[in-house]
This record gives structure tokens, C-alpha cells and sequence, in this order.
């Protein structure tokens, strides 16, 4: 086989993975959901939800908008702690593992760590999303093919993502931040928690902190 052969069959072999991957990766989003809307209890929801609005300055009655419903669903997902200190995902995992093959479980791990971050689009394409972290300028590139595909344009979003093989995938709503001053208010504030906190990281920082942040967009 020549060169041009064995590129064009890495690349065939390297897309086939993406969409392998996307795939399960939703799937296991949509298995993780339905298994917290099943399972999580009304004081869980309730405590949740008093906490979210708190934290964005709500009302405690407050009724969610649209978008903050979204956050709001992806938050106690994937970040809000229980009384018993875990996240609702770690518990999908932990108490559905005998169902879950090995590829789902690492792919897990993956939700596992992921955060809310700040990034900035450079580009938008139909296949793909260029875009660059806010810790240290990373490029790296999204699928379009995420849980929620808005009409995006260049500029700073919230994002969770989930790496693949050649794409990350957009998990959870794109959050448009409204300025720079809101990305600079964040990095000042982590520089500041790590003179506290010199082993903290800009992702455990993220997980712990990120709503703050948004609720000032």
C-alpha cells in the first residue's frame, strides 16, 4: 500500500472512532440522565435547587428560564454534591457498572472529570468547532454533533466537553459569556484560591466555582 493509501485509510479508521465514540458518549449522557430523573429524591431536587438559585441570585421561588433550566440539569448532573457527597453521575456509574461494558466505564471516568469551562471559538464550520482554552491557549476542536447544537458565532462560552479522538464533544448547554472582563474576572479569582491552596487545580477550581461565575453572565 502507498503513503497516500495508508493516510487516507488512518483517517478513515481515526473517523469511524469519532463517530464510535460520539455515539456511546451520547448514549451514555441520555442513560445517565434518565437514570437521575428516576432515582434522585425529592429532598435531593429540592436542596438543588435552593442552592442553585442562590448561588445565581434567584428568588427561592423563582421559576428557571429556559437556559438556566439547561445549566441548571447539567449541574446537578455532573457537579452538585448530595448530602452524602457524591455527584449523581459517580452514582449512575457505581450502581449500574454490572451493566456497563469497559469502554463505558472509561468513557465515564471522562464525565467523571469534566467541568464547565471557559473557552473561546475561533472558528465554525459544519463538521467541526475551533476553539481555545482559557488556562494555556490550547487549540483543540469540537464536534458539531453535540447534545445541544445552537447557532454559535466567535466568541467566549461556557462548554463542558468530552474528548474523543480527533473532536471533543460538546456535552450541556454553550453559555455565551458576555465580555472578556467576566473570563478575567475568573482566572483572577483562581490565582487568588491558589496562594490559598498552591495544589489547586484550574479543573478542580472549575467544578467547585464555575456557577458562581456564570450566574454573573
Amino acid at each position: 500500500m502507498d503513503m497516500d493509501g495508508s493516510i487516507l485509510d488512518l483517517h478513515s479508521f481515526r473517523k469511524a472512532k469519532q463517530v464510535q465514540g460520539e455515539n456511546n458518549a451520547l448514549r451514555l449522557y441520555t442513560l445517565s440522565k434518565d437514570y437521575t430523573e428516576r432515582t434522585a429524591n425529592i429532598r435531593e431536587k429540592v436542596r438543588a435547587k435552593h442552592l442553585f438559585r442562590k448561588t445565581l441570585g434567584l428568588a427561592p421561588e423563582a421559576a428557571f428560564s429556559p437556559i438556566q433550566q439547561e445549566v441548571f440539569q447539567d449541574w446537578f448532573l455532573f457537579d452538585y454534591k448530595t448530602i452524602q457527597g457524591s455527584t449523581m453521575f459517580s452514582l449512575f456509574l457505581k450502581n449500574n457498572y454490572r451493566q456497563l461494558s469497559e469502554s463505558d466505564l472509561i468513557q465515564g471516568a471522562l464525565f467523571l472529570t469534566s467541568v464547565m469551562e471557559p473557552i473561546r471559538i475561533l472558528d465554525v464550520s459544519q463538521e467541526k468547532i475551533s476553539a481555545s482554552g482559557v488556562e494555556d491557549n490550547t487549540s483543540f476542536l469540537l464536534s458539531q454533533h453535540g447534545v445541544f447544537q445552537p447557532d454559535l458565532s466567535i466568541g467566549w462560552y461556557f462548554i463542558r466537553r468530552i474528548p474523543i479522538q480527533m473532536y471533543d464533544l460538546p456535552i450541556g448547554p454553550f453559555i455565551s459569556i458576555q465580555s472578556n472582563e467576566a473570563v478575567n474576572r475568573l482566572t483572577r479569582a483562581f490565582s487568588k484560591s491558589k496562594l490559598k491552596v498552591p495544589d489547586l487545580t484550574w479543573r478542580a477550581f472549575l467544578k467547585s466555582n464555575v456557577l458562581f461565575f456564570i450566574s454573573g453572565e
